[in-house]
């Protein structure tokens, strides 16, 4: 090829990328890009931060290894935690939330907690035992006989809640909408709602927590369980509990053996799916879908509490002699039930 071809031919190359070009959309990324490196700056590098470790672990269960030595009378706090009866409580204020009268105190040890009065105080003292017992987290409730409350006087049959615990609150979870929908584990904590007939199953109820120390390098834990378990060991609720707008009311009872005796435990299974008895549509609608191998599960771990263990616990919720065989029986018959499951 003469020189002449070839400087013709580069032209022709020249023209025709040219005319390429401007057939490109003004909008187009090649055209925009060329635009931004020649007339805009590059931006300069910011001020390094100090580096933020976001890995967090959620957790709503662990291994109670010590599950058959675990003290049920004194639970997560120990008797080391307990509030000394004899000792004159300070009056910090009232709390607002929740249908039963709260107040905030603290005591000479400069430890708070939160004094809950009514129906709730036995109850919830014997659930959270056993909850924790198998692996879950709870409150560090004890159920006191009496206690002396500067500007109230004697107060009797509460239940001191410890504020300073060491975990500090994150939010609260949604039991259908949470990390750990369809695991073994959530199903579990489900079957222990149902056992225990707590019918007061809402968002409001279950608290996501952090532990307030940590040893450095560790991940961040956040712990997910049920923080009020008041409304427990009686009956779910009344036959109209099923009805659209009667389904909401708190219409159970709360630490009765008697109801909770009679109350029926597993109502069917179908399809590899256990359905528990709860006459109170909310609750009803927190505890579905429970597999059958979770509920077997949770059973089995239940059935290694002696009965010395399931006694303590209701012990510790202040209940009689007479109360406590009820209880006991009644939680031995569920446990039954769980592993009777096929």
């Amino acid at each position: 090829m003469t020189a002449s071809k070839r400087r013709r031919t580069v032209m022709i190359l020249i023209s025709d990328l040219i005319a390429l070009v401007h057939l490109l959309p003004s909008n187009s990324s090649l055209v925009t890009a060329h635009a931004w490196v020649s007339s805009e700056r590059q931006p300069t590098q910011s001020k390094k931060q100090p580096e933020i470790d976001a890995r967090v672990v959620n957790v709503i269960w662990r291994e109670p290894f010590d599950l058959e030595s675990r003290d049920l009378f004194y639970g997560i706090g120990g008797k080391k935690g307990e509030p000394d009866p004899s000792d004159t409580y300070r009056f910090l204020g009232k709390v607002t939330s929740g249908h039963a009268e709260k107040i905030r105190v603290e005591d000479s040890r400069n430890r708070r907690w939160t004094v809950k009065f009514g129906e709730e105080p036995r109850p919830e003292t014997a659930a959270s035992r056993i909850v924790w017992a198998v692996g879950y987290h709870t409150d560090q409730d004890y159920f006191v006989e009496q206690a002396n409350i500067e500007g109230r006087g004697i107060v009797r049959d509460v239940r001191f809640e410890r504020d300073d615990d060491d975990f500090k609150k994150v939010d609260r979870w949604e039991w259908n909408s949470n990390p750990f929908v369809e695991t073994r584990e959530l199903d579990g904590l489900k079957v222990l709602m149902a056992l225990l007939s707590n019918f007061d199953l809402k968002k409001e109820n279950n608290k996501i927590v952090r532990a307030s120390s940590k040893r450095p390098g560790d991940p961040e834990t956040q712990i997910y369980y049920v923080n009020d378990l008041g409304a427990s060991l009686g009956s779910t609720g009344r036959w109209f509990g099923g009805l659209p707008i009667f389904g909401e009311l708190p219409a159970g009872s709360k630490g009765s053996a008697a109801e909770f005796n009679r109350e029926r435990f597993v109502d069917n299974v179908r399809s590899g799916i256990v359905t528990f008895s709860m006459k109170r549509a909310r609750a009803q609608r927190s505890i579905t879908g429970v597999r059958v191998e979770n509920a077997r599960w949770i059973g089995d771990l239940l059935a290694r509490l002696s009965d010395k263990q399931l006694s303590d616990a209701f012990r510790a919720g202040g209940f009689s002699k007479e109360t406590i065989q009820i209880y006991v029986q009644a939680v031995r018959a569920r446990i039954s039930q769980l592993l009777g499951l096929k």
